[in-house]
């Protein structure tokens, strides 16, 4: 039986786990904590290492003495980098390299990179000749809305490049700005044998409320309202971008802002991002890439080859993002979700007794939900379902979701 070792051991890499064990591959996951409740994936694995996932030289050897057959990381750049340094000691598959991972962790090099093949960037500042606001900040090598603040203000702009400066691994920040009357686009691409496939687009739903709400994602909406669009202007130019960096088989994102009729590229990701867009594309086509990253880490052909655009199904996806306002979690109401006219995958991040302490913009994502149907209605029916049964209340009963999708959020979706 093949061995996988899989860095990192939060909710999220429990779906990684729990797909190599579909596929019969023996699960090995590791961090450094010694508490298994803050390691949730180490209690789904076959087994778990209580070794930082940055200790290169321990779990080397390990890795040798244990007979591991492959390595991945899923969720962060900063695994990835591990997961790079551990697989070229190992002589082991791994899906991109560490130029082409510089390329998703230094934002300026990837706008570069954009403008080489005719793509359009939001225009960006230096701090001293920042006059135009609102500006968004943040630091070019970091994931995830660490570090991100929006100025409206040349005060704040300097309170917030000093977070950004502090946060920052390489000391670079970088200013654009800040798109209000536009909204977030993501495309989605699997490259397999070095030919890159266009899996699906996405649009985004923003949080309203006051805390956060510059860069909260509230929801994905597949497809996006502008796909037909993109793939017109963009598609082919960010196929040649792949191949053109050398791309052999990995997953990869990449996001922008519609703005004025056109797609404005920010950032980009080769590795699995939080929506888990393979349920999307596996309910589209049957495969899901995964499994298809999981068998190339371990030198496993696939039989499932990706399917051109026009051979895809149509279907229609929200995901929902659930995030936590302070306070202890009492109890938490999870309903029946079969219920629901729409296919529905949960996700479920905090359990009951937890505390939610929000120290950043960035609130804690509690839940997520990925509702897939063909049809819109069934799509709307089934966030309502969810937002009128799931719960996360504390001690005095009150709800701790922060913001919820309503129906008028989805207004001017789903035209396509």
């Amino acid at each position: 039986m093949k061995k996988i070792l899989i860095l990192g051991a939060n909710n999220t890499e429990t779906t990684i786990v729990n797909a190599a064990k579909e596929m019969g591959v023996y699960t090995i996951v590791t961090d450094n904590h010694d508490d298994w409740d803050l390691s949730p994936a180490k209690k789904h694995a076959d087994e778990a290492w209580n070794v930082s996932w940055s200790d290169i030289d321990t779990l080397e050897d390990l890795c040798r003495k244990n007979a591991v057959s492959g390595v991945i990381a899923g969720f962060s750049e900063f695994r990835v980098d591990c997961m790079i340094q551990l697989c070229e000691r190992l002589h082991l598959p791994c899906s991109i390299t560490k130029d082409q991972l510089e390329i998703t962790r230094d934002k300026k090099k990837f706008k570069e990179l954009c403008r080489q093949y005719d793509l359009s960037c939001i225009h960006e500042y230096d701090l001293d000749s920042c006059n135009s606001f609102p500006v968004i900040i943040k630091p070019v090598d970091r994931a995830g809305s660490i570090g991100i603040n929006v100025a409206y203000d040349k005060s704040q702009l300097e309170e917030f490049y000093k977070i950004a400066l502090s946060l920052s691994p390489t000391k670079n920040v970088i200013i654009e700005d800040f798109i209000r009357d536009g909204f977030k686009f993501d495309v989605y691409y699997y490259v397999q044998d070095s030919i890159p496939f266009l899996l699906g687009t996405s649009d985004t739903i923003m949080c309203k409320g006051a805390e956060g709400a510059e860069f909260l994602q509230k929801a994905w909406t597949f497809p996006s309202n502008v796909e037909k669009e993109f793939i017109e202007k963009c598609d082919r130019k960010i196929q040649q971008l792949l191949v053109g960096i050398g791309i052999h088989d990995c997953y990869v994102t990449m996001s922008a802002f519609y703005h004025k009729n056109d797609f404005y590229f920010f950032e980009a990701g080769f590795r699995l991002s939080g929506d888990m867009s393979f349920n999307y594309y596996e309910g589209k086509t049957g495969i899901n890439y995964e499994k298809t990253m999981i068998a190339y880490s371990l030198g496993m052909e696939m039989a499932e080859r990706f399917l051109s655009f026009e051979q895809t199904k149509p279907l229609k996806s929200v995901i929902l993002n659930v995030f936590g306002k302070n306070g202890k979690i009492n109890k938490i109401a999870l309903p029946d979700l079969s219920l629901c006219p729409s296919r529905i995958i949960q996700n479920t991040y905090v359990k009951e007794g937890d505390l939610i302490q929000n120290r950043t913009k960035v609130l804690k994502k509690i839940a997520m939900f990925t509702i897939m149907s063909s049809n819109e209605d069934d799509l709307r029916s089934s966030i309502d379902f969810i937002n009128n049964n799931v719960k996360f209340e504390d001690m005095a009963c009150q709800d701790l979701i922060y913001e919820k999708v309503i129906d008028s959020d989805m207004n001017g979706l789903y035209n396509v």
